[in-house]
């Protein structure tokens, strides 16, 4: 069954600033992220606020051993403040330890589309699917997201706006589907209950 990470305005247990959680839960507000862009920039990380902490998304420690080799998707929402800032969607996606080392890399910094198109000054939603790296993955381990923003042609200064953690599959939601099942400490089994005559039950 595949398995969808949202990105989340919500403190990853790293703890780390500008650490926040890659979720396998929608949020319930949407929360933008405002990116400096500079004359000629290539290849920039989101920050919260312009000119302010770099972010990046982290899931759960993985609960089981996973091998992931199968396409992946991966969407983020934004906007540009001008036309004349040239700007489009990027991301990188890694193994990392308990700790958020980083181990290996899942798919290497790319744009998304890998035919980058320029964003509008309206949000709207890019989205592209991708061939992995083949990953194998330990309990304990993590993935992280690095979402970018990229040029298209000649970067000028201005903002890039993204939006993420909104509280359903819409077009303001950023965010990165597997085609494996992936299960992290974020998933709490919950027994089911043995019911046992007209009145009783046991766990």
């Amino acid at each position: 069954m595949p398995t969808t990470f949202i990105a989340r305005n919500t403190a990853s247990t790293l703890g780390g600033t500008g650490q926040l959680l890659l979720s396998q839960r929608y949020g319930r507000t949407i929360t933008n992220a405002v990116t400096s862009t500079v004359d000629g920039g290539t290849n920039i990380q989101l920050t919260q606020t312009a000119g302010g902490q770099a972010l990046t998304w982290f899931t759960e420690p993985i609960a089981e051993a996973v091998t992931i080799s199968g396409n992946l998707t991966v969407w983020l929402s934004g906007r540009q403040s001008a036309s004349n800032v040239n700007a489009g969607a990027g991301v990188l996606i890694e193994r990392c330890n308990n700790a958020g080392t980083v181990l290996s890399t899942i798919l290497a910094d790319t744009t998304i589309p890998p035919t980058i198109t320029e964003w509008g000054t309206s949000n709207t939603q890019r989205t592209a699917s991708y061939t992995p790296t083949s990953t194998s993955m330990a309990a304990g381990e993590r993935i992280k997201v690095t979402f970018k923003v990229r040029n298209v042609g000649t970067m000028g200064a201005g903002t890039v706006t993204n939006t993420y953690g909104d509280g359903s599959n819409t077009s303001n939601n950023s965010q990165v589907r597997f085609t494996e099942d992936i299960i992290t400490d974020e998933v709490i089994d919950v027994q089911q209950p043995e019911i046992y005559g007209s009145n009783g039950y046991r766990v």
